[in-house]
């Protein structure tokens, strides 16, 4: 699904709807106001297809059913899930785009230890070996043998440069803040902090405002239906409480006084993560002083720039205010060499060791790396210098672990433009179960949740396109241009398949005139639906228009936003467009169950996407249109940037 804040140029690996919190992006101007809904004219009628709203709910009844486990990326269920795929398209009568449906791409989930790892602090001719459990290699590390000088360098952090023009018509040349600005670091050991200045871990602050969301909304439910105004405001005041709490060390009080009033009817009040984050985001866009880019909490960013400074090997911690709860600084707990449910990619260029921030204030005497933490984020200056006195050496020797991953293709050829290609696609993994995967289980009385079922993220994507694989195979006439028909694994862990699909594919991608993806179909709300993407291309807006609402509420976005397949070809210079109904309350969470599908507005959606990919399929030009001021990619999900945001339409009564 998709997660995240305004800032072009990154693909995002976490859960990001916190990561638009967080990234501190600029946004567009604090002031526009999102557009006035236009109202509803009635479009020519559209050539349309024969959706079956029966055939999808019972597609995301399988994908969905407890059986799949929650379809987790690197677990045997989603091969199960993929071979159900396939043998759909096969009874439909669709054509391998290889040598089978399934197009296997690798995945470098973990590291083995080929020897225990060392490290050791010199003070002269004194040696103090670090105890085994203070730290641990990380997955992501290259191999190597190295000693050198311990130099800290923040958060290896480089701040925006200003987008102002300078004396000479050029940027300004240098950003406000740069962690390694005058730092030597030839033949050095790097002191590093995880994360970026002034903001929290996202992945620990995104699960903690999805389990205040759920217990907000189970114990809401009561209250509204008793219409107990005085309840539902005790209820809002104490949620808010906490929701101050854990961030009032990264977001000012008046800041955070303007993030989620209680609303004029306290019995509409919801815990809306998608209001909520935007609202946090805006916030901290608006703070004074340098900002950083997503990118800039990577530890691959953190580790490229040091090994370009001439660092050997690198120490990193995550400081005790990147958490956002205490009973998590108190842990602060260690990652695993298998990656737990991550994907690694490439080794990094130096040998990386992980330490628990308690182990090297006890190093460091009173020069605590807490303090120097509190410096930096307080101060927006670095601190970054030699640490007198002192060396490391460090070992580590890894191997790789890697897994096959299947992303599903199937086609419908086409007739005098069969050259040319259209991309209809959706990702059709999920999150998995406690235990296996990202999953965290609901309890409700004595009632444990422990699947993360999926059924709006992203049976429901993966149902519809199933569906118009059938009805275009059904309607009995061929397209002009062929309709590839892809069901994407990985994207929950970083948009991993249309990636390895984009780099390589197994057709040119110069003959693909346009991508269509669906991620998140099927939970349509007061909201109404959102399609992003409309600035790749001047020609999305005018068909679009064509095809009509089907009587919804929509909003149009033109910017892209990076945490779906789409942002993949988007990157590939390929017009996209995104459908998405919203996140939800169970987002990434056990509640995703098939019974709170909306089937109805599934078919509503059905019948624009299906008009839509009817004109790309039947030769419409698809010109692509190189970002924009209020194009480009976005860490945003529609909607979150007013500035960006084409036009809203009005649903029908």
């Amino acid at each position: 699904m998709p997660h995240l804040a305004v800032h072009a140029r990154h693909s995002w690996t976490l859960p990001a709807l916190a990561l638009a919190l967080v990234a501190c992006a600029r946004p567009g101007p604090a002031s526009a106001p999102p557009p006035t809904p236009e109202p509803v004219a009635k479009p020519a009628e559209p050539e349309a297809i024969a959706l079956d709203v029966g055939r999808m709910a019972a597609d995301i009844g399988v994908l969905a059913a407890d059986d799949y486990h929650g379809r987790y990326t690197l677990s045997p269920d989603l091969r199960r899930a993929a071979d159900f795929l396939s043998q759909r398209y096969g009874e439909l009568g669709l054509v391998p785009v290889g040598s089978g449906f399934a197009v296997d791409f690798p995945l470098r989930t973990g590291a083995r230890l080929t020897q225990a790892p060392g490290l050791q602090l010199h003070r002269g001719k004194k040696t103090t070996p670090i105890a085994g459990d203070a730290f641990v290699a990380l997955p992501q590390s290259g191999s190597g043998i190295v000693r050198g000088e311990l130099v800290f360098v923040g958060y290896a952090a480089r701040s925006e440069v200003d987008e102002k023009e300078g004396k000479d018509g050029q940027p300004a040349a240098a950003p406000d803040y740069d962690d390694l600005a005058g730092i030597d670091l030839k033949g050095k050991v790097a002191l590093v902090l995880l994360e970026a200045p002034g903001r929290p871990d996202p992945m620990l602050l995104f699960k903690r405002l999805q389990l205040e969301a759920q217990q907000f909304g189970e114990a809401a439910t009561p209250l509204k239906a008793a219409a107990d105004l005085a309840g539902l405001r005790k209820l809002h005041e104490g949620a808010r409480t906490r929701l101050v709490g854990l961030l009032q060390s990264f977001l000012p009080p008046e800041n955070l006084a303007k993030v989620w009033p209680l609303p004029e009817d306290p019995l509409t009040v919801e815990y809306d993560l998608q209001t909520i984050v935007g609202g946090l985001m805006r916030e901290a866009a608006n703070l004074p002083g340098p900002r950083f880019g997503f990118g800039e909490g990577s530890l691959k960013s953190k580790v490229e720039r040091l090994a370009k400074a001439g660092a050997v090997g690198v120490v990193a911690v995550r400081g005790p205010r990147s958490f956002v709860a205490p009973e998590e600084r108190e842990a602060d707990a260690l990652p695993t060499l298998a990656g737990g449910t991550s994907v690694l990619g490439e080794a990094l260029a130096l040998p990386i060791v992980q330490m628990k921030w308690k182990a090297v204030d006890k190093l460091l005497g009173q020069r605590k790396l807490s303090k120097l933490q509190e410096e930096i984020d307080l101060g927006r200056k670095p601190r970054s210098g030699p640490m007198a006195g002192m060396e490391v050496a460090l070992s580590v020797a890894l191997e790789p672990v890697q897994t096959m991953v299947p992303n599903i293709l199937a086609s419908l050829p086409g007739s005098d433009r069969a050259q040319e290609i259209v991309l209809v696609g959706a990702h059709y993994d999920h999150i998995g179960q406690a235990g296996l995967g990202q999953c965290s289980e609901a309890r409700s009385g004595s009632t444990v949740d422990s699947i993360c079922n999926g059924a709006d993220d992203n049976a429901s994507g993966t149902a519809m396109v199933l569906e118009l694989a059938r009805a275009l195979k059904q309607r009995g006439q061929a397209p002009q241009r062929t309709i590839v028909f892809v069901n994407f694994a990985g994207e929950e862990l970083g948009i991993l398949g249309s990636k390895a699909l984009a780099e390589a594919p197994p057709f040119d991608l110069k003959r693909v005139v346009a991508m269509v993806n669906l991620d998140m179909v099927g939970r349509l709300g007061p909201k109404g639906l959102a399609i992003g993407g409309l600035g790749s291309s001047d020609a999305w807006m005018p068909l679009l228009d064509k095809v009509g609402t089907e009587g919804l509420e929509i909003l149009y976005e033109s910017s892209v936003a990076t945490r779906s397949d789409h942002a993949s070809f988007y990157r590939k210079d390929i017009p996209v467009l995104f459908f998405f109904t919203g996140v939800h309350s169970d987002y990434h969470r056990p509640g995703d169950h098939t019974d709170k599908i909306n089937l109805p507005a599934m078919g509503s959606i059905g019948q624009i996407v299906g008009g839509v990919v009817l004109a790309l399929g039947d030769g419409l030009a698809m010109p692509w249109k190189p970002p924009g001021a209020n194009g480009g990619l976005s860490q945003g999900l529609p909607g979150s940037d007013p500035s960006t945001v084409l036009k809203r339409v009005k649903a029908l009564d």
